[in-house]
């Protein structure tokens, strides 16, 4: 099973910052959405100034997806026809050599009568150059056909693992099946009560990532307080972060992942 391990002093990792001419800028997390409004403007002048060369832009996930070339993006934001698209639950990493990594979700609103909303998870490497910051890749991790809206199951909290098998629901080591990749963490809150207590220690969750990347259902593995509300705070994080969601031939499914974050005093 694939674990997410988050302290509550870490920290996100930031983009370099850099004078940069590109129109993109310096702001590495708005990269996306700027390069998304271009598209939807059909701003071709905007995003042939802010593409590498040997751009290579996957749009399905899978290994065997499709790949455009520079030209080929090019070309589909000339011919896009649609209302939004929108990115959210952004997060950056510096890979070093002057490159960073962008992942995310892009929800996607079309004229098309057979698919008119569908959701993009996707991982972008953009490259530092001369002449500033351009989009190097597109990787799609994965794609929803619908619209996420609030007929999403609820949360149910459990203490204890969950036992057997979860009627459709998948975990690592599944065969065809790919693991969710987190997009965005939130951090639990240290309660004043408990760090009067002095109670340090860890809290192991069993979460269902659902197709659209949220967190379903989630599994208490692992008790630390449940009086001055630690254990609380922790499923009050977990279950706000995003992922892209893992996939089975290709294909978005509920997969069990584990989550664990650790409380520690400052002295230490």
């Amino acid at each position: 099973m694939n674990v997410f391990v988050l302290g509550v002093a870490a920290s996100l990792v930031l983009g370099p910052r850099a004078q940069a001419a590109s129109p993109l800028g310096v702001d590495a997390a708005s990269f996306d959405q700027l390069l998304e409004n271009a598209w939807l403007r059909r701003d071709v002048a905007f995003v042939e100034a802010v593409v590498a060369d040997d751009l290579r832009f996957a749009i399905e996930p899978g290994p065997h997806a499709r790949v455009w070339t520079r030209q080929e993006f090019v070309d589909a934001v000339r011919f896009f026809d649609g209302l939004a698209r929108n990115v959210d639950a952004v997060r950056v990493e510096a890979r070093g050599d002057g490159e960073l990594e962008t992942r995310g979700h892009i929800q996607i609103k079309t004229l098309r009568a057979d698919g008119p909303e569908y959701q993009l998870y996707y991982s972008r490497i953009y490259r530092r150059g001369p002449e500033g910051w351009r989009l190097a890749s597109h990787q799609t991790l994965a794609r929803v056909d619908r619209a996420i809206g609030s007929s999403l199951p609820t949360n149910r909290i459990v203490y204890g693992p969950p036992g057997g098998t979860l009627p459709g629901v998948f975990r690592s080591g599944d065969e065809g099946v790919t693991l969710p990749q987190l997009l965005r963490d939130v951090k639990p809150q240290y309660t004043s009560a408990a760090m009067r207590a002095q109670i340090r220690g860890a809290v192991i969750l069993n979460v269902v990532v659902n197709t659209d990347g949220t967190v379903g259902d989630v599994y208490v593995v692992q008790s630390l307080d449940r009086i001055n509300g630690l254990d609380e705070q922790v499923i009050r994080a977990a279950t706000a972060w995003q992922f892209a969601p893992g996939t089975r031939n290709g294909e978005p499914v509920p997969v069990l992942v584990s989550i664990e974050m650790t409380f520690a005093l400052a002295k230490e």
